[in-house]
């Protein structure tokens, strides 16, 4: 069936040879290790998924890193593909299109904002290309940011870093928005944000670049997520004593926040595409589904009530996709607005309250067909997987910075 949903073949002006072969092997490769085993992966989760289902988790993990997907902003004089965001925003709505899940584009790593941070605030440049090479060899990367009772205040969070001669002692908890799957190739690592002035709130923290076997990590519990639960292992973690070298310091000290913030000033923008392809693709469910079943001998589609609300899911996904390309743009260009976060965070705040309705709106319309996992209709598995956009980012902070940006003041 033909849509007019965005196709990349009908748009040559931005895409490469490179971009489509490399479309073409993530199209491979997720219809041989993923779409057959998604709901297996789904149903055990977390250590299960990886342990009782080996053969298809590495040979996912390990066809992805193979493929030359990893770190593909990684500027070409580290050793990286060199794609700019267009390019990999471009290619993560399709990813996510294709697979029902933004978590699959995640693990195709395209490496931000682990390779802003790197790039643009870590001082020695040994760890910078120490660990942009690891990030190429297949070494995923996670952010242990807030502590358990923090949430988003992070000034009020208790992990500290002390220092003493040329290391620095990490101690305290971390859990929430803290994934910390045992790496696959065993090139896990980590940025951890911690405080080296406690006298201080934000502007005490400072950011660490640690592996992910480090001595001084202490896994407690599984968290067993309603999400993306067999994208990794969230375990709480308790720091004791870990061990690091000021070199592996990820920004200077006290500019641990900044720097994570700049990073994902630019992801968001990728983040914004990630929610379109997500939104396009419950589209194509809705429609398949109601132009072949027929209720009162006419196709559901002919009905008001079943293509208006699709027409307006078509609406909001060009509004976003237009958006998201904006902001990927600008980046590209060197905006000061777009990397001070203005054209990514309303792309994202737009786009990603549209996906969410229109899964559900799509859910809606396919009735109990959607939730019947064995029927084909991944909608259900889908909206659960892209509720993680609604706490990337939470609404309210984005909202104040997006009121003072508009007033040009501070609210």
């Amino acid at each position: 069936m033909g849509l007019s949903l965005y196709d990349p073949y009908q748009h040559v002006d931005e895409w490469t040879q490179e971009t489509y072969d490399a479309l073409e092997r993530a199209r491979d490769i997720i219809e041989e290790w993923w779409l057959p085993n998604r709901r297996a992966f789904d149903r055990l989760g977390g250590v299960l998924a990886m342990t009782e289902m080996s053969d298809a988790y590495y040979g996912l993990y390990k066809s992805i890193i193979d493929g030359g997907f990893f770190g593909r902003t990684i500027p070409k004089e580290y050793g990286g593909p060199g794609w700019n965001l267009l390019q990999c925003g471009l290619f993560s709505a399709e990813i996510a299109k294709m697979s029902f899940s933004p978590a699959i584009d995640n693990l195709f790593a395209y490496g931000e904002p682990m390779v802003q941070v790197l790039l643009e605030h870590t001082p020695d440049e040994g760890a910078k290309r120490e660990y942009l090479k690891r990030f190429l060899d297949g070494g995923y990367c996670t952010i242990f940011a807030t502590d358990p009772e923090s949430g988003i205040d992070m000034g009020s969070m208790r992990g500290s870093a002390e220092r003493r001669g040329d290391y620095y002692y990490l101690n305290g908890p971390k859990w929430w928005m803290s994934s910390c799957s045992p790496g696959p190739v065993g090139l896990n690592w980590h940025l951890v944000l911690m405080k080296t002035d406690t006298t201080k709130r934000t502007s005490g923290l400072s950011l660490f670049i640690v592996n992910d076997d480090a001595p001084g990590i202490i896994r407690g519990r599984e968290g067993d997520l309603m999400g993306q639960r067999w994208a990794c292992a969230r375990y709480e973690i308790m720091m004791k004593d870990l061990k690091v070298h000021k070199k592996y310091l990820a920004a200077p000290e006290g500019k641990g926040l900044y720097a994570i913030v700049d990073g994902m000033n630019k992801h968001m923008g990728n983040q914004a595409f990630q929610a379109t392809g997500c939104l396009e693709a419950a589209i194509r469910m809705a429609v398949e589904y109601t132009s072949v079943s027929i209720r009162w001998d006419h196709p559901l589609i002919e009905n008001q009530a079943v293509h208006f609300p699709i027409a307006e899911m078509w609406i909001n996904a060009e509004a976003g996709r237009a958006m998201s390309q904006k902001a990927c743009i600008l980046w590209d260009k060197g905006d000061p607005d777009a990397h001070h976060g203005k054209w990514a965070v309303l792309a994202f705040r737009f786009i990603v309250p549209a996906m969410l309705q229109g899964c559900m709106k799509a859910i809606e319309l396919l009735g109990a067909r959607s939730i019947e996992r064995e029927e084909g209709w991944p909608l259900e598995f889908m909206f659960r997987e892209a509720m993680i956009h609604n706490l990337y980012r939470t609404p309210n902070v984005d909202m104040k910075f997006l009121a003072s940006y508009l007033v040009q003041r501070r609210l």
